[in-house]
């Protein structure tokens, strides 16, 4: 039996992402940099079908690299709520999109990198925010296991239905999590 009460792994980078080929593409970029990685495609995670606590708890990632699709209100509000839980809030986030242009007037401007759908895909831009971020995290708290708060994300306005439905949306993941859990026991 796995002692899941500590990482069985320590892999620096997760990528979260809608495309499993950008997904596989970073993932190949990130290794050939001397850089592990654990993956996981963002319908997964929004739909309970990866146990993103299991996933957590396994590889313990230092830096997220994190895809904002469209619609965007919906996975920035997804995003928001993933980075208030305890698991994820002091991690370093590294946001990317399609479309940025877009992105800013639908949640507000934002520090995120562009990436041209498509491959090949530039990739540079991404590795780079990787290696300063775990330069950042490592110059910081080199042995505490604290990472930075993430940096350059800003708070979106959101209308009272999309509070509703981000909080509705909390209740059924932590009701199938709950599930879950019971399951297990």
């Amino acid at each position: 039996m796995v002692d899941m009460s500590r990482p069985t792994t320590r892999t620096p980078v997760a990528i979260f992402n809608s495309h499993a080929e950008f997904v596989d593409a970073l993932r190949e970029a990130l290794d050939r940099e001397g850089l592990p990685t654990a993956t996981a495609l963002l319908a997964e995670i929004q739909d309970g079908t990866l146990d993103l606590v299991a996933f957590l708890e396994e590889h313990d990632p230092r830096v997220i690299v994190y895809d904002l699709p469209r619609p965007f209100e919906r996975h920035w509000n997804f995003l928001r709520l993933l980075r208030q839980t305890d698991a994820l809030r002091n991690r370093t986030w590294i946001l990317t999109t399609t479309d940025k242009k877009a992105l800013d007037p639908a949640v507000g401007a934002l520090d995120v990198i562009e990436i041209a759908f498509g491959a090949p895909y530039d990739l540079g831009a991404v590795v780079k925010a990787v290696h300063h971020a775990l330069a950042d995290v490592r110059r910081l708290r080199p042995e505490s296991g604290v990472r930075r708060a993430p940096r350059g994300i800003a708070p979106a306005p959101v209308s009272i239905a999309q509070e509703a439905a981000a909080q509705l949306a909390i209740a059924i993941a932590q009701a199938r999590l709950s599930e879950r859990v019971k399951r297990l026991m």
